[in-house]
């Protein structure tokens, strides 16, 4: 992944939108193109034996429309119910399945009980994936179902691939299967994932109802029920107070970081660990973060893209709270606010309709295409620090940030707004990373 810091006139959405949101890059018959039939019989061995790098990985000559370096990354199944045979094994990695070109993400059978599927993908692509099998008579469930996100959801109802190590979690938890090409940066500091024990559905769905108490937290994570004044609910937040903290001496007060989706973050994504791991690497100052929890899909569409929703509790009620209870700074900009998704354009209406209060903002994948913020963002405040990212494959959301991103060239505001452009989709599997090292860049350590 490309973690330099660019201003938005100079990066460029790296996709090839064919009107339906998605951008396979099928390579066809691949592997027989590339292996024997002698090496691809001996496939299973070597790797349960360890002695190959899965996924597996060719670096080739073709650059992207970007200049950037491409590979070919196989992803392989191994059908272990020959009495139940598979008819047919899908891909679902993150923002490339495609609902209009199902085939362009379906393995195709390359050997005895051996299933392959190669895409041609960004030398620095990171994605989470999940491998959904079909057996028995009839077509796949995928095949059968009528609209874009049933399809998708049929599509994700498998699991992670048994043959990556490498197990991730998203929004309600499900584990996925990550991907990271050989040119993708990976952050030192990022602590293991913990999906969910026992959650099998699809990893799209998002978080339901957060499960109150302290069992399981980090140690250094208090969890807290705040009635919603605003949203006129009952609203979970959990905060993290940095090392030394505890040891009750007096010290000068952190900034504050405001997290929103704050379930997923705490109890999936093991990110007070990270925080953890960076501040203690001296690379992070320590900081106070408030995680917000955003609750149902329904309660989190109603109030996060809405400037009455949390974005006016947070001004009004959180954030007062977090600065009265907690020894944190009470500047602009010491207060960072951030999310994905709903999330991602929620810190951004708190920087632009509250810039006394929010100094800074990190907005991952914002929902741009939901609320036209150009006319806001004319007169974003001069003190303020505006970062904003997006993931290549995520169409809809990459043409929203440029658009409006491009309506401001030439203006004041647009030489405070960084814009990164990833190699990914709509993915927690890049946005964990890369938030970490945005908060580092943000509050570095003293030295750092």
């Amino acid at each position: 992944m490309h973690t330099e810091r660019t201003p938005y006139a100079a990066a460029a959405p790296r996709v090839e939108a064919r009107g339906n949101g998605a951008a396979t890059p099928r390579a066809r018959g691949f592997l027989a193109s590339r292996v024997s039939p002698e090496g691809i019989a001996a496939l299973p061995a070597a790797l349960a034996a360890g002695s190959l790098d899965y996924p597996l990985v060719d670096r080739c000559a073709t650059t992207g429309d970007g200049g950037q370096d491409m590979v070919h990354a196989t992803f392989l199944f191994l059908d272990e119910q020959p009495a139940d045979p598979a008819r047919a094994v899908i891909l679902s990695a993150n923002a490339l399945v495609d609902h209009e070109d199902l085939a362009a993400s379906e393995f195709e059978q390359s050997g005895e009980r051996l299933w392959s599927i190669t895409l041609l993908v960004p030398a620095d692509w990171v994605a989470s994936y999940r491998i959904t099998v079909h057996r028995g008579d009839g077509p796949a469930p995928w095949h059968q179902a009528a609209d874009r996100r049933a399809i998708r959801l049929a599509a994700d109802g498998g699991g992670p691939d048994p043959l990556n190590p490498q197990v991730s979690a998203t929004m309600n938890g499900a584990a996925v299967s990550v991907f990271r090409g050989p040119k993708a940066t990976a952050n030192p500091h990022l602590a293991p994932a913990v999906p969910a024990a026992g959650r099998s559905g699809p990893s799209l769905g998002g978080w339901g109802a957060a499960e109150a108490g302290t069992q399981g937290l980090h140690p250094r994570l208090s969890h807290h029920l705040v009635q919603d004044e605003n949203c006129a609910r009952e609203r979970s937040v959990w905060m993290y107070q940095p090392p030394g903290s505890e040891s009750g001496a007096q010290q000068e007060p952190t900034p504050l970081v405001v997290v929103h989706d704050g379930a997923t973050w705490v109890k999936h994504l093991s990110f007070a660990e990270s925080l953890d791991n960076a501040i203690n690497a001296k690379v992070l100052a320590p900081v106070h973060v408030m995680f917000v929890d955003s609750t149902s899909i329904p309660l989190r569409s109603d109030e996060l893209p809405h400037a009455t929703g949390t974005t006016r509790s947070l001004a009004g009620q959180f954030l007062p709270w977090a600065r009265s209870g907690f020894n944190v700074r009470a500047d602009p900009a010491g207060t960072l606010l951030t999310g994905s998704s709903f999330g991602g354009l929620a810190a951004m209406l708190g920087v632009l309709l509250y810039p006394e209060l929010f100094g800074k903002a990190v907005a991952q994948s914002p929902s741009l295409w939901h609320t036209d913020v150009s006319a806001q963002l004319q007169s974003l405040a001069a003190h303020v620090e505006l970062e904003i990212q997006a993931g290549c494959y995520e169409t809809r959301i990459a043409e929203s940030c440029a658009q409006t991103l491009g309506a401001l060239q030439g203006s004041d505001a647009a030489q405070r707004i960084q814009y990164q452009l990833f190699s990914g989709g709509h993915d927690w599997a890049w946005w964990a990373p890369e938030l970490l090292s945005a908060l580092v860049r943000a509050y570095p350590a003293a030295g750092h």
